[in-house]
């Protein structure tokens, strides 16, 4: 099973990893534990330096699909790299006086 994807934008690596996570409250010690969703983790980095490495919390619940977590985590650093907080601001912005 693939679990991780890379994208590349604006001059930085976006890595997406995703692990099934096992649910085992609430069932039989016979049965074993049960599938109980996705977590993710983003990672965003530019010439081997790392600026974010983190999961994507959801307060008690996971993703129930693979793909429902990795496009959301691929949505949270996207947008997080087009504001550009590693590099400054963007060429166009204006500097106060």
């Amino acid at each position: 099973m693939k679990t991780g994807r890379l994208e590349r934008r604006n001059g930085y690596e976006i890595r997406i990893r995703t692990i099934l996570v096992y649910d085992a409250r609430n069932m039989p010690c016979v049965e074993g534990p049960a599938a109980g969703g996705h977590a993710v983790f983003a990672q965003i980095a530019r010439e081997g330096e790392i600026y974010v490495d983190r999961h994507l919390p959801r307060r008690h619940k996971r993703w129930a699909s693979r793909e429902e977590a990795e496009a959301q985590a691929l949505d949270y650093a996207v947008r997080l790299v087009e504001r550009r907080p590693f590099d400054g601001p963007s060429p166009d912005f204006r500097e106060a006086a």
